[in-house]
C-alpha cells in the first residue's frame, strides 16, 4: 500500500486519492471475505474447536491434524460462550484452559483455501501470547452408522510463534501479514507469508 515518492509524483494529488481509496475498499472487501469464510451452520468457529488444534510453544509440527466441527460443536468441549474483545472470538473455560482465556482473529483467505488466523492466548498469570496459524476448512468422507458421509473439518497447516507480537498492529493484503514485534529499540516491523506457513506440515 505505500508508494515512492516519486510514484506519488506521477499519479498526482486527485490520483493519490483514488488509488488509496481503491485500496482500502479492497482490503476492507478481503476483510469481509475472510470474516464470511470461517464459518460452520453459519456462525464463527468456536474458538474451543480452535484450541484443540493449537500447538505448544516450540512444537515444530502439529501433534492434531485436524478437527471435526459436527463433533466437536456437540461437545461439552463449545459449552463455554464467546465473547468479542479486539475482533478476537474468545473463550474461557478452566477445564480446557487450566485459567485465562484463548482466542483467534481471522486475518485472511487465501485462493487456495488457507485461512489466516491470529491466535491469542492469555494465561491464568496473565502473560499474553500470540501466534498465526495457516488453517484449511475442508469436507473429509467418512463412515458414520454404515454410511459414507461427509464431514467438515477444520485442518492445521501450521502454526508460527514470534515474541512481542502487537496484535493490534497485524495488516493483510492477500496471502502476506505484515505486523509490529518487539518493543524500544528491539522493535521492528514484520512480514508473514501464508502460503509458506501452510507448507510447514509438509
Amino acid at each position: 500500500m505505500r508508494s515512492s515518492k516519486a510514484r506519488r509524483r506521477s499519479i498526482g494529488g486527485w490520483g493519490s486519492a483514488i488509488l488509496v481509496q481503491a485500496l482500502v475498499i479492497a482490503f476492507a472487501a478481503g476483510e469481509a471475505q475472510a470474516k464470511a469464510a470461517f464459518l460452520y451452520g453459519g456462525e464463527p468457529v468456536h474458538p474451543a474447536c480452535v484450541q484443540a488444534l493449537a500447538m505448544h510453544e516450540g512444537d515444530e509440527v502439529p501433534v492434531i491434524t485436524a478437527v471435526t466441527l459436527a463433533g466437536c460443536t456437540s461437545s461439552r468441549r463449545t459449552r463455554s460462550k464467546v465473547h468479542y474483545e479486539d475482533d478476537f472470538a474468545t473463550f474461557e473455560d478452566d477445564a480446557l484452559l487450566g485459567g485465562g482465556s484463548f482466542g483467534y482473529r481471522e486475518l485472511a483467505r487465501l485462493e487456495n483455501g488457507i485461512v489466516g488466523l491470529i491466535i491469542r492466548r492469555v494465561l491464568p498469570d496473565g502473560e499474553e501470547k500470540v501466534s498465526m496459524a495457516a488453517v484449511k476448512l475442508v469436507d473429509r468422507p467418512m463412515m458414520r452408522h454404515g454410511e459414507l458421509v461427509h464431514m467438515q473439518q477444520i485442518e492445521l497447516l501450521g502454526e508460527l510463534w514470534i515474541p512481542g507480537m502487537d496484535v493490534l498492529s497485524f495488516r493483510s493484503m492477500g496471502n502476506v501479514v505484515e505486523f509490529v514485534a518487539g518493543t524500544g529499540p528491539e522493535r521492528v516491523e514484520r512480514k508473514v507469508d501464508f502460503t509458506r506457513l501452510g507448507k510447514l506440515r509438509k
